[in-house]
């Protein structure tokens, strides 16, 4: 019989303290996690509590072993019923941890030592609030422009750089062709991408439309987090 995977982000004390009080015998898999939510500034570490509260022996593997801000230890840990055990979450200042407020998901999953007809796992979630101090400076602009022709088609490519110290997302690029003072077309990338501080990218506008010639081409880049919009004008020839 295949798995069954049940979904938990909370700890699941409640469930258990009710089997209990009930005279009822407790589940095979209840392992819960304290707290389920944990705020962190780095450097630092704080500490997640697991419990089973089942009548079976368990393993709980951190299935996300090494996050980009922080690191979880020990990975992997086996519980007996009725016992407990402490994971730490530690936060360090590297070179690739970007200034300001970060949100991370550690996930828990369990897996049953003894071969039972079901296999039930439990999967648990920590969410992490991690602070890295700092100033942040957000600084996209962008580069080189040409045309690229494939076949029929065509298409405007922008290059773009990140000379600040987060990483920059770009929820939404346009371009406005201008002719004689006049908008004679707009064209929207396909993608969203993120460059990460001293990134470079590409950014690829499709135009199908008719215009030949010299045209002025106004580039517009929204950032994702409230940053403002990147605007630069550029003359080509279509």
């Amino acid at each position: 019989m295949s798995p069954a995977l049940v979904a938990c982000s909370v700890a699941l004390a409640a469930p258990v303290a009710s089997f209990l009080a009930a005279g009822a015998a407790p589940p095979q898999v209840a392992v819960s996690v304290s707290p389920a939510r944990v705020a962190l500034v780095a450097p630092g570490s704080r500490r997640v509590k697991l419990r089973n509260d089942g009548a079976a022996r368990v393993v709980v593997d951190v299935t996300n072993r090494r996050n980009e801000w922080f690191v979880i230890r020990p990975v992997s840990v086996r519980l007996d019923p009725g016992r407990s055990t402490v994971l730490t979450l530690r936060a360090t200042r590297s070179r690739r941890a970007e200034p300001g407020d970060h949100r991370a998901l550690v996930v828990l999953m369990t897996r049953p030592l003894a071969r039972n007809r079901v296999n039930v796992r439990l999967r648990l979630g920590v969410r992490v609030a991690l602070r890295v101090p700092g100033r942040v400076i957000r600084r996209l602009s962008f580069g080189g422009i040409r045309v690229r022709q494939d076949g029929r088609a065509r298409s405007i490519i922008v290059a773009a750089a990140n000379s600040g110290n987060v990483t920059v997302g770009l929820r939404r690029v346009t371009a406005t062709l201008i002719r004689h003072g006049r908008a004679s077309g707009h064209l929207r990338s396909r993608t969203r991408r993120a460059l990460r501080p001293g990134g470079h990218g590409n950014v690829e506008l499709p135009y199908r439309g008719r215009l030949r010639g010299p045209v002025t081409v106004v580039v517009r880049a929204e950032l994702a987090g409230g940053a403002p919009a990147v605007e630069r004008r550029y003359r080509i020839r279509l």
